[in-house]
C-alpha cells in the first residue's frame, strides 16, 4: 500500500470519526435540553380523578407551565397541579381564593369571596351540591382549591388551603386526545 493510500484511509477514518462525533454530541445536547426543559420549564401530567370534569377528564394529558408561578402570582381561576397535603399523589384543582381573600360558602352552593357572589360559567349546570355554611380566611401564601365536579372532588372543603409551596405548576394545555386539544386560558371571576 503507498504512503498516498494510506493518507487517504486514514483522512477517511478521521471524517467518518469526526461525523460520528458531531452527531454524538447533537443527541446529547438534545436530551439534555429535553430534559431541562422537563424539570423546569414544561411537563407532561396525566389527570388522576374526575374531580375536574367536565374541564378535565381522567386520563386526560395535559403540559403544565411550571416557570409560571415563578415570575407571577396564583390567580384566582387559575387550574393547577400540586402535591396532595393527605396522600402521596398529585391533585389538581381550580384555585377559587388566593391569599388575603376571605370566601364565604352557603348551604345553596353559593360562593362569595370578599363579599361578592362568584360566577363560575365553566361549571355544569347539573351540579346538585351544598356546602356547610362556612367563611374563612386565606392565609399568606395560601390558596383555596375545588374541583370543578363538586360532588366527587376531595378539596379545600375538607383538607384546607394548600401552600404556594406545594403548586408545581399551572395548566396550559390538553393535548391527548386530540378531539379534547383546548388551551387554558385564565377564568377569573
Amino acid at each position: 500500500m503507498s504512503l498516498e493510500n494510506r493518507s487517504d484511509s486514514s483522512n477517511k477514518k478521521n471524517k467518518v470519526f469526526k461525523e460520528f462525533l458531531i452527531y454524538a454530541i447533537v443527541v446529547m445536547a438534545a436530551i439534555v435540553s429535553a430534559t431541562l426543559i422537563r424539570v423546569f420549564v414544561i411537563e407532561p401530567f396525566i389527570v388522576p380523578t374526575p374531580s375536574m370534569e367536565p374541564s378535565l377528564n381522567v386520563g386526560d394529558k395535559v403540559l403544565i407551565n411550571k416557570l409560571s408561578y415563578k415570575f407571577t402570582s396564583v390567580k384566582r381561576g387559575d387550574i393547577i397541579a400540586f402535591h396532595s397535603p393527605i396522600e402521596e399523589k398529585d391533585l389538581v384543582k381550580r384555585v377559587i381564593a388566593v391569599e388575603g381573600d376571605e370566601i364565604t360558602l352557603t348551604s345553596e352552593a353559593e360562593i362569595y369571596i370578599n363579599g361578592e357572589k362568584i360566577v363560575e360559567e365553566y361549571l355544569s349546570g347539573s351540579q346538585d351540591v351544598s356546602y356547610i355554611n362556612q367563611t374563612m380566611e386565606i392565609g399568606n401564601n395560601e390558596v383555596f382549591v375545588m374541583g370543578d365536579n363538586r360532588k366527587n372532588s376531595l378539596d379545600s372543603r375538607f383538607f384546607g388551603e394548600i401552600p404556594e409551596d406545594d403548586i408545581f405548576g399551572k395548566f396550559i394545555l390538553i393535548y391527548w386526545p386530540p378531539s379534547r386539544w383546548s388551551f387554558f386560558g385564565h377564568n377569573e371571576f
